[in-house]
């Protein structure tokens, strides 16, 4: 496959690290910035991270190359594909490791994230595994708060009904292969990762936890403007994980105090018990339950990824998100 035009690869080595970390970027020097210094703080030295831009028009490569570290690739792709498909596919071939893991433009590993996957990939033997990962969100008062997403599981296996993001990620460059690269979002009703992992875990792959909080996110799909606008929030973050012990500990507490009361656990088992019957209707047929929520939240496949840029404070489309959709065509008639 030929490189796009405008890479660079400042600094090339040809020996195959551990694992290859896949980082898909797009003008956001701002929190990029933050997710390279948190692989490179890793306790596991033998990795290689490949940065790659969605043609990127700012100082993205500028800010790579000073990191002046020869683990470091960037590639600028050379048409935008306005989400993350393309340049984690093209990432994954580029990718020279046993194993691959992603990291979004906005997230943070926490030091031993890479070091304990390893591990436990080895000692498994599984195809992939995921840890816990937590949302890190401010409020109007500026107050920080976590929420848990992907979630600890008694079974310690993937089942369709856990939303896991690729963030939280790392597994065998076999799987790549075996089940296809990420589709595009305009091909999909959900989520590409979550298509991913719905298709990895229709082969039989095994798919297990990683004990343990390593991943911190910072997700852009529910904060307005975060595209067009700079935060401190990655600043304050990144300064209360110089003593990650302690950043660990006031998580998990105020984790265990936010949990719920005994009736709304009830509610919850109830609510997940009666999902999981009609997903497993579903799943036979091949078809994901969220895929539903979404074809009739947003009435075709696509659409949710023009709500998730306008959201960002992105245009609603991009080169290769396709036309106008059939919803967003009803709204703007309202509007006007």
């Amino acid at each position: 496959m030929p490189w796009p035009a405008g890479y660079n690869v400042s600094m090339h080595k040809t020996s195959s690290p551990a694992i290859s970390v896949v980082c898909a970027t797009y003008n956001r020097t701002d929190v990029l910035r933050h997710a390279i210094a948190s692989v490179q703080s890793s306790t596991l030295s033998d990795w290689e991270l490949i940065v790659v831009g969605d043609a990127c028009t700012d100082d993205t490569a500028e800010v790579v190359a000073s990191f002046a570290d020869a683990r470091i690739r960037f590639f600028n792709l050379e048409r935008n594909c306005g989400e993350q498909s393309g340049p984690n596919n093209f990432g994954c071939r580029q990718a020279r490791g046993r194993y691959v893991a992603f990291l979004n433009n906005d997230d943070l590993y926490f030091s031993d994230h890479l070091q304990r996957a390893l591990r436990q990939l080895e000692s498994s033997g599984a195809d992939l595994v995921f840890s816990s990962l937590v949302v890190a969100e401010e409020d109007a008062a500026g107050q920080l708060n976590f929420r848990l997403v992907a979630p600890w599981i008694p079974s310690r296996r993937f089942h369709p009904m856990h939303y896991v993001p690729a963030s939280a990620w790392v597994f065998s460059r076999a799987l790549f292969e075996r089940v296809g690269g990420w589709r595009p979002a305009r091909e999909l009703d959900i989520e590409p990762s979550q298509d991913f992992l719905f298709r990895a875990w229709r082969l039989g792959c095994e798919l297990r936890l990683l004990p343990g909080l390593t991943v911190l996110a910072v997700p852009s799909g529910g904060r307005q403007g975060c595209y067009s606008t700079r935060s401190a929030l990655h600043d304050r973050l990144v300064a209360a994980m110089t003593d990650e012990d302690a950043f660990r500990a006031r998580i998990l507490e105020q984790l265990a105090l936010a949990m719920p009361s005994p009736w709304a656990r009830f509610k919850g088992l109830l609510r997940h018990g009666l999902g999981h019957s009609l997903g497993t209707l579903l799943y036979q047929r091949g078809i994901h339950p969220k895929a539903c929520l979404y074809r009739l939240r947003f009435g075709e496949r696509g659409a949710f990824l023009r709500s998730l840029r306008r959201t960002r404070g992105q245009p609603a489309e991009s080169p290769a998100t396709g036309q106008e959709g059939r919803v967003e065509r009803w709204l703007r008639r309202l509007r006007q």
